[in-house]
């Protein structure tokens, strides 16, 4: 099975879209296991996302109750940072909608990395019950270089198979980093990718049209997903 590509005019029809495929997605969760799991991303596309989701007429038809929040990745910096992909989702969607906050469970970023990366791991195998959980949705970004996740070029990240969530130092940002790993990605139920900016034009089309060359575009790793785009 392929990608599914769908290509917008404008970012906000792109969200809107986004919108109606997280609520669908969660009312077929609820009703086949009683809850809704979503891992969200960092960047600054899902904000376009979040900003639709808090509208009355969206945050009524998600089941906040039985939801519950991860992050596919973060970057390690205080919790109360903007870089902060945690802070970031509280500041636009999460301090905005009636979910509970025993629902959230963010990356421990407090800790070392290894640390962190390895805590974040055994939290997600206790809430799910599972050595090799299924989330209902990663939302996925891509950067202009092809990375997506923490999953950055040329990086031994990219060659992981056992680990679920994994500690990685990437020089190219200089900066420690906590991502889920690809076949954990590829694992989830669905993967939706929101891609917006003419700078990823170009990438874009090597990703998902080019040789398949996952050192040097990571997000070919990741497979059968949902690609809503605005570049």
């Amino acid at each position: 099975m392929a990608h599914k590509i769908k290509n917008f005019s404008n970012t906000n029809t792109l969200a809107i879209a986004a919108a109606d495929y997280i609520i669908a997605a969660g009312l077929a969760a609820i009703k086949k296991n009683g809850r809704f799991c979503v891992a969200l991303s960092g960047g600054s596309t899902p904000n376009i996302l979040y900003q639709v989701l808090v509208q009355p007429a969206y945050q009524s038809k998600i089941d906040w109750k039985k939801t519950f929040i991860f992050w596919s990745d973060e970057r390690c910096v205080p919790a109360n940072d903007p870089q902060n992909n945690s802070y970031q989702a509280y500041q636009v969607l999460l301090n905005e909608v009636p979910i509970p906050k025993e629902n959230i469970f963010t990356i421990p970023v407090h800790l070392t990395p290894a640390a962190a990366a390895a805590a974040y791991q055994l939290t997600i195998q206790q809430f799910f019950k599972n050595n090799f959980p299924v989330f209902d949705i990663v939302l996925l970004g891509m950067g202009d270089n092809g990375h997506t996740a923490s999953l950055f070029p040329h990086t031994s990240i990219l060659h992981e198979t056992t680990a679920l969530v994994k500690n990685i130092y990437v020089n190219e940002v200089n900066m420690d980093r906590i991502t889920f790993t690809a076949p954990f990605i590829n694992n989830a139920q669905h993967r939706l990718f929101l891609v917006t900016g003419a700078n990823k034009k170009t990438m874009l089309q090597k990703v998902l049209h080019g040789n398949y060359e996952p050192d040097n575009y990571p997000a070919q790793l990741i497979k059968n997903a949902d690609w809503y785009t605005c570049v």
